[in-house]
């Protein structure tokens, strides 16, 4: 069975990291002044009570972390830094409780879509407190907690298999710790070098950050209801096409090409050539769509490559009306939006690798009919697929699809029109962001569903962060049978 008070001692650490997280939030409200911080100050209280009762309950425990144990030590923290996290949004939800929360779950799973109407209202600690989410749950929370403390006997392996469940995104050391601090170094580099570019673009020194955050993290909340649109500026978009893009690559490439300088790492991941590939390719449908549809009279290259690069990294930001495109190109913009960018990033979907995995066995399965005998391994670049990662992917595969026809049917009995539930329960189980349907533009707040609708929703979008295994296993019965 679970061991509980290993458990604990995990979820406390956390707790404490969260409570200094909210600590910097409110920092950020005393410097610009702000009468009062108690809707940040009372959930630090919270979060820091709990991590010290947990801490209590857990003390002298020295066993190890079992795989059960991580994964539902996963599934557990993610729950509870969600909901502490909501706390800050309680007294700006006018009244309903489940805006708070899709708030927050929307912030931490990097979702990005938003039930507040009008966020440029809030104060300037809750805009930051809201891009903080992002920023801390884009590589992962636990992963996050795995590179800053000492790591649980046996644990560090089984957290970071857990919360990076269903692909392995690399690793860069023998030791789980080690490669924490490597990934979370180029993380901080490139929040960094995001920010500064932004404030050197026009950008304000306040929004520069809370944008850097959204970015590197593919989440997509912005300090303003309009998204990046209100700048309306060709520079900071620019700059927000790069760090996207960026964002959507595996960390551990990154790692090898910015700091080991192994430049020919780049053209010999097949991963990325798929991923740039499918950007360049969906780019040119939508303007030859467009073309056709409307000509060159108002037609914006700029505005058409932020919006495709924005959703295929699954960030979410919007500069442009794109449910005014030909219906079409925003199907197939919107289905391929769904595959997301590489596995091993900050971005959701289903993840490249996944998806090119799955054509390299179905075109070898065609040569399979025409040479029976011939024996045709998958290959990633220079490593061959392995059999377990090919059932995993389809295992991934079948579940990802009844998972979204269960969530357009609940959205359905729920009253909405088909194409709404099909853009919900897409957007939140890929953790996209923007939806599209009769009642969904690219601004439009997820407000107008009820409140079941948003706190189904919280559920999709946690399961969608977690790359679905995490968050249903403890719903199996065999999870919780002796071995």
């Amino acid at each position: 069975m679970l061991n509980i008070r290993i458990i604990f001692r995990s979820i406390s650490q956390v707790c404490l990291i969260e409570t200094f997280m909210l600590i910097i939030a409110i920092g950020a409200g005393l410097f610009y002044r702000e009468t009062s911080l108690m809707h940040l100050i009372i959930p630090a209280i919270v979060a820091f009570t709990l991590g010290c009762l947990l801490m209590y309950a857990s003390r002298g425990e020295r066993g190890k972390l079992t795989r059960r144990d991580g994964y539902f030590t996963v599934a557990v923290t993610w729950v509870i830094v969600s909901i502490i996290g909501a706390l800050p949004f309680i007294p700006f939800s006018h009244g309903r409780l489940s805006i708070a929360f899709f708030e927050a779950f929307s912030g931490f799973t990097t979702t990005g879509c938003t039930a507040i109407a009008f966020p440029e209202l809030l104060p300037h600690s809750l805009l930051f407190w809201r891009s903080f989410m992002h920023w801390l749950g884009g590589l992962g929370i636990v992963f996050f907690t795995i590179a800053l403390l000492p790591s649980i006997k046996g644990g560090a392996v089984k957290l970071f298999a857990a919360e990076a469940s269903g692909l392995n995104s690399g690793k860069l050391h023998p030791r789980i710790r080690t490669t924490a601090r490597w990934i979370w170094s180029i993380y901080i580099s490139q929040t960094i070098l995001c920010t500064t570019a932004l404030f050197l673009a026009g950008m304000g020194g306040f929004d520069a950050v809370n944008h850097a955050m959204s970015t590197v993290a593919s989440g997509g909340f912005s300090t303003y209801s309009d998204s990046i649109g209100h700048f309306n500026s060709a520079a900071i978009e620019w700059v927000e096409i790069f760090f996207m893009f960026l964002s959507g690559i595996n960390f551990t490439l990154l790692y090898y090409v910015f700091i080991k300088r192994h430049f020919r790492e780049l053209p010999k991941n097949g991963e990325l050539r798929a991923y740039t590939s499918c950007v360049i390719g969906v780019f040119l449908f939508v303007c030859a769509c467009l073309l056709v549809n409307v000509g060159l009279y108002g037609f914006n290259f700029r505005q058409i490559l932020f919006q495709v690069v924005s959703m295929f990294s699954t960030t979410g930001f919007v500069t442009t009306e794109y449910t005014a495109w030909p219906f079409v190109a925003l199907i197939v913009f919107f289905v391929f939006a769904l595959i997301g960018p590489m596995a091993g990033s900050t971005g959701g979907g289903i993840k490249m690798l996944r998806v090119v995995t799955a054509w390299k066995l179905m075109v070898n399965e065609f040569r399979h009919i025409l040479h029976p005998r011939a024996i045709l391994p998958v290959r990633m670049g220079e490593h061959t697929v392995s059999e377990n990662l090919i059932r995993t992917i389809f295992a991934f595969f079948t579940l990802y699809l009844l998972s979204i026809l269960l969530a357009m049917t609940v959205f359905l009995l729920m009253g909405l029109p088909m194409l709404d539930a099909f853009g919900v329960s897409a957007s939140m189980l890929s953790n996209i962001g923007p939806a599209i349907g009769h009642s969904f533009n690219s601004l439009t707040s997820f407000d107008i569903l009820p409140d079941a609708g948003l706190w189904f929703s919280c559920i999709l979008m946690l399961a969608g962060r977690l790359e679905l295994f995490v968050v249903i296993l403890p719903f199996i019965p065999s999870f919780w049978r002796e071995d």
